[in-house]
């Protein structure tokens, strides 16, 4: 990652919740990156905060990056206009690199705002659905109103892709699907799947528990992917 940020400028901006906001970046200097890397991004006299990449590799006409309303570049960020300029750096961590599993089954676990280095991965796969052997995605929120990308799971699926909703807190929502954390689902998840590779990605109980459970369920250690 270079010291110096690089000006990119906000193509356009698409709400995907109240609290969340995709938006496109492009310019003169774009990043090679590798599915589920991250990069910084800032505003000028604000400050910067680190950002998942949404899109993947093989996208083009820019980078795309889910921003989470909140405090300092958080929320400057989801406030961004079209034309605006953003500060990046980048990539930063290792990512998923997919392209080592070739022919392999795929289980994708994320929670919230970490759905963006999924759809990172999600999209890099469909690009070349025959590289890959059978994908599962467990994504989960807490309310039925925070789900990301919503309106892209039928595309997956189209591209046989199981996806697994969950909502670990359904109460007074009119929600009928799954409920629960991400990881009371992977016993139906793996089901089918031989020897998947799994890269997860949420917050640092999910992905504690998470590993555990993989474990439980016999999932080798070093098939347990993170990305940073």
């Amino acid at each position: 990652m270079e010291d110096q940020p690089t000006i990119l400028t906000v193509q356009w901006v698409r709400e995907e919740t109240a609290q969340m906001h995709l938006i496109s970046l492009n310019g003169e200097k774009i990043w090679s990156f590798i599915p589920g890397q991250i990069g910084v991004l800032g505003i000028e006299g604000v400050g910067e905060s680190y950002f998942a990449i949404a899109s993947a590799p093989e996208d083009k006409g820019g980078m795309e990056f889910l921003v989470k309303k909140g405090g300092g570049a958080s929320e400057a960020l989801f406030g961004v206009k079209k034309g605006d300029p953003v500060q990046a750096k980048g990539p930063v961590g290792k990512g998923y690199p997919i392209d080592q599993y070739h022919g392999r089954d795929f289980l994708l676990a994320c929670v919230g705002s970490a759905i963006a280095p999924m759809r990172s991965v999600l999209r890099s796969i469909c690009n070349r659905r025959v590289d890959f052997g059978k994908i599962v995605l467990v994504y989960g929120v807490r309310h039925p109103d925070e789900f990301s990308f919503i309106h892209e799971v039928e595309g997956w699926q189209k591209s046989n892709i199981e996806v697994i909703l969950t909502v670990s807190r359904p109460e007074g929502k009119e929600w009928k699907g799954k409920t629960g954390h991400v990881q009371s689902h992977f016993s139906e998840a793996l089901k089918g799947l031989s020897k998947p590779m799994v890269p997860i990605c949420g917050m640092k109980a999910m992905m504690e528990e998470s590993r555990a459970e993989l474990t439980r369920l016999g999932v080798e250690a070093t098939e347990i992917l993170t990305n940073y």
